[in-house]
């Protein structure tokens, strides 16, 4: 089955033909978007979106050059307004969680939220003997000899329940202790 796409047909822009000095004009505006915007990707975006305004246009602008940098001038200051609302939104719909602070990175806020729902669901599905000596360890920091001292148990039974508390999550979680993403799949890497 072929994909079909829809005719498009082209506005006037026998204007439009690559030359060095518009290779010119676009390395200027790059460096002008380059500037504004600190990413060399973001800068090319709003190069090519000016560049498509200038594609668009029935006829040429009177000063190119300076009707090129004005445009990318313009997209790249939308950029950088769309990247800082979107950056906002997404730390205030992230504020509450403290798997967030200190990273900005949306993929690692995914894997971070999916591994602690596993380990929340690791954790319920342990005895609660073992549950409770594992969160007291992890919560309150203390040592076998705290925990056998507020559970009132001898400190070897605090050691084999800890023990068997981490297997058990070793288990539950063992994909990502091997180094893959959760769900099971290889993190990707580069050959050379």
């Amino acid at each position: 089955m072929s994909a079909s796409f829809p005719s498009v047909t082209a506005p006037p822009c026998d204007h439009l033909t690559i030359t060095e000095d518009l290779r010119a004009d676009l390395a200027r505006a790059h460096l002008a978007a380059r500037s504004m915007l600190g990413c060399d990707h973001l800068a090319a975006d709003a190069v090519q979106e000016a560049l498509v305004a200038l594609w668009r246009q029935p006829e040429p602008p009177p000063e190119r050059r300076a009707w090129l940098v004005r445009a990318v001038v313009l997209r790249a200051r939308h950029l950088r307004r769309t990247l800082a609302r979107r950056q906002h939104h997404e730390h205030g719909a992230a504020a509450h969680c403290a798997l967030h602070q200190g990273c900005d990175n949306p993929l690692h806020h995914a894997f971070a939220h999916e591994l602690g729902e596993r380990l929340d669901a690791a954790l319920a599905r342990l005895p609660a003997e073992q549950r409770t000596a594992f969160e007291l360890y992890v919560q309150t920091g203390l040592d076998y000899r705290g925990i056998a001292d507020r559970l009132e148990l001898p400190i070897g039974t605090v050691r084999s329940r800890l023990h068997r508390a981490r297997e058990a999550l070793q288990a539950a979680l063992g994909d990502v202790a091997e180094g893959q993403e959760p769900g099971g799949s290889q993190p990707r890497t580069t050959s050379r």
